[in-house]
């Protein structure tokens, strides 16, 4: 089975509904949805990195006036199209690592929501983020945080910190914790995007504790979101 079906079986596409509600900016996120949308500034063209089967993009659709969805597996790219059919939606198959379909600065905002931990060359991946974004473009991006406290407490344990699957990322025999290849924390996703020539902007918590995750975001929020620029020279 390749890889690409692996992630077909894993994750599975669906037909989603037109309907959405945008989340409340006051509130604090508890998935990565609602973080995304949260953070992710209105503008013209937007990419979802690992766009999936196009629920991120629908649920942002009053903010932009294109859509532009990458996504490596065929079947759930197809399935964005689909879904997304109501909007000026640009399919793109392939990798983060390889955007070349995707003009250079040709977009205003790159959002992904937990793709970043599958990637095999995240390096790659955050210059090409960079490449595609216009000078003062916004990357919002998230993934889970593997310094959460209850990531810490199972390698206290002697357990895996597994950020997708059970029983120390064996609770599925398809893809080891979910195909996750790398774990992060807020410095550390902060530190490769540096690295490829973003700015930071900020840092925004989200997960399970709600607005106590405010007290230490790096300890009590079980997301990690980065809101990162290309800078304008």
């Amino acid at each position: 089975m390749s890889l690409d079906q692996k992630y077909d079986r894993m994750y599975g596409t669906a037909t989603i509904s037109d309907e959405h509600a945008d989340a409340d900016p006051r509130s604090w996120p508890r998935d990565r949805v609602a973080a995304i949308l949260k953070d992710a500034p209105p503008a013209y063209c937007v990419l979802d990195v690992g766009c999936g089967d196009g629920r991120l993009l629908l649920r942002l659709r009053d903010r932009f006036r294109q859509f532009v969805g990458l996504e490596y597996s065929r079947s759930r790219l197809d399935q964005s199209c689909a879904n997304l059919s109501s909007l000026p939606f640009q399919p793109v198959l392939g990798s983060a690592e390889d955007m070349s379909g995707i003009p250079a600065q040709s977009i205003d905002v790159i959002v992904s929501a937990d793709v970043i931990e599958h990637v095999p060359d995240v390096y790659r991946a955050a210059e090409e983020m960079l490449r595609v974004l216009k000078p003062g473009g916004v990357a919002v991006i998230n993934t889970p945080n593997v310094a959460f406290i209850k990531k810490r407490l199972l390698l206290a344990a002697g357990r895996f910190p597994s950020t997708s699957q059970p029983n120390e990322g064996l609770g599925s025999d398809i893809l080891f914790d979910g195909g996750h290849l790398h774990y992060f924390t807020f410095r550390s996703l902060s530190l490769l995007l540096v690295k490829a020539g973003f700015d930071i902007v900020r840092h925004t918590g989200f997960g399970v504790l709600g607005p106590a995750s405010r007290l230490w975001p790096g300890l009590l929020s079980s997301g990690v979101q980065v809101v990162a620029r290309r800078p304008l020279a």
